[in-house]
């Protein structure tokens, strides 16, 4: 669509997708100023330069959502309703019957319509699997699919955002189609933010950013390498790192949670919590500092370098959350900057290890810290039936250290209400 207010370039054609045979300059306007509908894609040949249209994109990621969308809510809404769903779905929309005689015509190529089932069915069939926070996303793409159908022009900020919120939805029912729109989100991102695509290709990773300490506050990331010991015997550097790897730990909650969430969609909150406790948890986020090369960079004093400082798989860890506290900082309270640099972590550990840690690993680590902090005599747990019936009984156990409890926690069984109970305990004890 051409701006009224702003004239094409010239050259053999306006509009989007004619070929000019002279270069066209990238506009250099702020990010969220609104550049008429072109774009140019940069890197492209001397006589070809291709105009891309804000609309045109947000069209395209709408597109990709409703694929991904009709299959998904066909069959949630069959589980429920059978073969009267499609009834159901349609007796929130108006229709004209004469244009698509196929009543499911309407629904494959409307995605408005798509997300309003979802609203309007959210209690009885969708809020089984999807959040709030799914909710919300689903919301505001009703809201941008509106904008777009009444050909309302979209800033370069809002088209991104259109297109990340779409693939995050598409994300959190496993459809194949987010595969794609991650990878338009990157192409478009490229389009319209080159600056941001260069920033992000220079800290691709955070063992680089630690490398280079390319940190805009470089007192932040100074004070995430600086352990309590090394305070206590140079009393003139302040401040040490223990505030960061509080909101670290929060963060890394957090990200691993929402991370496990979508990557996991048929997994119960259960086996959702023991996996998040074995993805962060002190023996893996002491592997991610070694690999990030924080055992090199940590302050730390003399005494606990003695002590085996740099290979203290507590240190390393506490270290590893503080310097994600200080990123987080360093980027303005941007979430999506932490993500970005610890979501291939949780994808480099394989899944086996996720698995066998947390089928078995909470009450082992447990046992380890009770050894290593209080006693070598191993935890006790006290476990009973609560109720359930014969073929389905539901566990309380409760974990004891000495004649004091550290935890409980109930499962289907005595070895998982003793697991949750470890994995409750572990919680209390790292607060």
């Amino acid at each position: 669509m051409q701006s009224s207010k702003q004239k094409a370039p010239i050259g053999e054609g306006q509009g989007n997708g004619y070929v000019f045979p002279i270069p066209i300059p990238i506009p250099t306007k702020p990010p969220c100023a609104t550049l008429g509908d072109e774009f140019t894609l940069k890197n492209v040949t001397l006589n070809t330069q291709i105009a891309v249209s804000n609309h045109e994109q947000v069209s395209r990621g709408l597109a990709l959502l409703n694929q991904g969308l009709h299959p998904y809510i066909k069959r949630e809404m069959q589980k429920v309703y059978g073969e009267h769903w499609l009834t159901i779905a349609l007796s929130y929309i108006s229709f004209n019957s004469t244009l698509k005689p196929n009543p499911e015509d309407i629904l494959r190529d409307d995605v408005f319509a798509l997300l309003k089932v979802i609203i309007e069915q959210w209690d009885q069939v969708f809020s089984k699997k999807l959040g709030y926070a799914e909710r919300a996303l689903v919301s505001e793409l009703i809201e941008t699919s509106n904008t777009w159908k009444h050909q309302s022009r979209f800033c370069v900020e809002d088209t991104y955002r259109t297109l990340d919120t779409i693939t995050r939805l598409l994300k959190s029912i496993s459809a194949p189609e987010a595969n794609v729109a991650e990878q338009h989100k990157q192409e478009i991102l490229g389009i319209l933010c080159p600056k941001q695509v260069e920033k992000a290709s220079k800290t691709e990773t955070l063992a680089e950013i630690i490398k280079q300490q390319s940190f805009h506050n470089s007192s932040l990331l100074r004070r995430a390498f600086t352990h309590r010991s090394y305070v206590h015997e140079n009393p003139q550097e302040g401040e040490h790192n223990e505030r960061l790897e509080f909101l670290g730990d929060a963060l890394l909650t957090f990200l691993s949670g929402e991370y496990l969430y979508r990557r996991y969609p048929e997994k119960e909150e259960d086996e959702l919590t023991r996996r998040r406790s074995a993805l962060v948890d002190e023996k893996q986020l002491a592997k991610f500092a070694t690999e990030v090369g924080l055992n090199r960079r940590m302050r730390l004093g003399r005494g606990a370098i003695l002590e085996g400082g740099y290979q203290n798989p507590n240190l390393l860890s506490s270290a590893f959350e503080a310097v994600i506290a200080a990123y987080y900082l360093d980027n303005n309270y941007d979430i999506e900057a932490v993500r970005a640099v610890v979501e291939p972590l949780f994808d480099s550990v394989p899944e086996s290890i996720v698995e066998f840690r947390s089928n078995v690993d909470s009450k082992n680590r447990f046992q380890e810290w009770v050894q290593r902090n209080i006693t070598q005599t191993p935890p006790k747990y006290v476990t009973l039936q609560i109720g359930g019936s014969s073929h389905a009984p539901e566990f309380i156990a409760k974990v004891f250290v000495g004649d004091k409890e550290y935890g409980q926690g109930k499962g289907r069984s005595k070895k998982d209400a003793e697991k949750a109970a470890a994995e409750d305990a572990l919680a209390r004890v790292k607060k």
